[in-house]
């Protein structure tokens, strides 16, 4: 188990929280001149796909770090790398939302990292109470589990 400190932690949530309100279908703001580049998805045995999240998103929140990304920008490559390694479901797509929304709030300064943070965690105990009521669920909210296991929360089923 990768043991992650709580501020790297909160460097790859908060990209991933200020998702909120934002279409999906939203294009990212280009970056450069330059293609971004997008590692293979190739899962490896060992590796599961929470872990795989997890791995793309350090990768992204060293960029954040040393200023080669936004935030949203970090959110928007994060979200690629999602749909391409688990597609899109309703609980994903609606959390993956509100960290975006947060990363565009954090970006701009209407919001510190606290205040994202703990918006996110509210979203995240939300869908903790909804998931088992809800029918059909979809059957692999990976990127939520990413999510929970970041602020220590239990999987959802």
């Amino acid at each position: 188990m990768i043991s992650i400190p709580k501020s790297l932690q909160l460097l790859i949530v908060m990209p991933v929280l200020l998702g909120g309100c934002s279409l999906l279908q939203q294009a990212p703001a280009p970056q450069s001149g330059m293609r971004p580049t997008h590692p293979p998805v190739t899962p490896s045995v060992s590796e599961s796909k929470v872990e795989q999240l997890l791995k793309e998103a350090n990768r992204l929140a060293g960029k954040v770090k040393a200023s080669e990304l936004s935030r949203v920008a970090a959110a928007d490559q994060l979200n690629t790398y999602r749909l391409r390694l688990i597609g899109a479901n309703l609980v994903d797509d609606n959390n993956f939302a509100m960290y975006r929304y947060l990363a565009v709030e954090r970006d701009a300064g209407r919001l510190s990292q606290e205040e994202s943070q703990a918006r996110m965690e509210m979203r995240l105990r939300e869908w903790l109470r909804r998931w088992p009521k809800m029918q059909p669920k979809p059957p692999q909210p990976v990127f939520t589990n990413f999510l929970l296991k970041l602020y220590g929360l239990p999987a959802l089923g």
